[in-house]
């Protein structure tokens, strides 16, 4: 896979794993454009990547995932600027201390991390249709295990905890990655998942308060640096030899099995189906 005049959208690229990824990937000749919330800090990542790449091109759209509004008017802005997409890596993800509903009516880490990146994947699906090969790389990690799923609770109803509600956004990051790659069987895009490691990153900074702040500084301790975070991400959107792998979820490179739990083919069927009618898309089989 020559990397020259390839296109990659990363979601969260301001910081962390996604900053590096998007490093990375400009030095292997990828155009980036990174979708981020925070003006300040894109100007700031995008000075790194010339820093690192001075010959790279690099974009950015204003977005706050925590509005469906906000993700239409960035993946618009987006398909009129651009042809084509090679690779969509959903990356941004959080984990905030106390139950928030958005503006649309949803807990704001299930918003952030699975419903907006639902609907922005769907939004410029045509433009990796584009592409001689688009990849859809969706970052989960192995939190999923031990996440819930109940249909009741989707939104924290029953009581919030940040762990266990930012585990359940993992297992529905999964759950859409196999649905998706499913329905894409037989086009031009694959879609496969990525456990980042445990990553010594900006994660939590901004949200770890109360009893959350001493856990996040012990774990920090243990963590991986941001350049490792970001390598199975790269891997899988440069690599030649993963061009025909979909479905898949990988960990230091390689592909690994997901728990038993991440299969069940109803429960995958009841999150999209729900995920489709929240975020306002109806969309027939035969369009995927």
């Amino acid at each position: 896979m020559g990397q020259e005049d390839k296109l990659v959208l990363i979601t969260g690229a301001t910081e962390g794993v996604g900053k590096q990824t998007a490093i990375q990937l400009a030095k292997k000749g990828f155009s980036i454009v990174m979708m981020v919330r925070n003006k300040t800090k894109a100007e700031q990542a995008k000075k790194e990547i010339l820093e690192s790449t001075p010959s790279a091109k690099v974009d950015y759209i204003i977005v706050d995932l925590t509005s469906f509004k906000q993700v239409r008017a960035a993946a618009k802005k987006f398909n009129e600027k651009y042809d084509k997409l090679d690779v969509l890596i959903n990356n941004a993800g959080l984990m905030y201390p106390e139950r928030k509903i958005t503006e649309d009516g949803f807990e704001l880490c299930f918003q952030t991390n699975h419903l907006s990146h639902f609907l922005l994947t769907h939004l410029v699906l045509d433009k990796l249709k584009r592409s001689k090969q688009g990849r859809i790389i969706n970052l989960s990690s192995e939190g999923h295990k031990m996440g819930k799923f109940d249909p009741d609770n989707f939104n924290a109803e029953k009581g919030y905890k940040a762990v266990g509600q930012y585990c359940f956004t993992k297992l529905c990051n999964l759950y859409f990655t196999y649905s998706l790659a499913d329905k894409l069987k037989g086009t031009n895009i694959t879609v496969n998942a990525v456990h980042p490691g445990v990553v010594r990153s900006g994660f939590g900074s901004d949200h770890d308060k109360g009893l959350l702040k001493p856990i996040f500084a012990i774990a920090r301790l243990f963590m991986i640096s941001n350049e490792k975070g970001a390598a199975t991400s790269v891997f899988l959107a440069s690599d030649p030899g993963v061009s025909k792998v979909t479905g898949k979820y990988f960990k230091n490179k390689k592909e690994t099995r997901t728990s038993a739990k991440t299969h069940d083919a109803a429960n995958q069927k009841l999150l999209w189906d729900y995920s489709e009618e929240k975020v306002g898309l109806k969309i027939a089989e035969p369009a995927l």
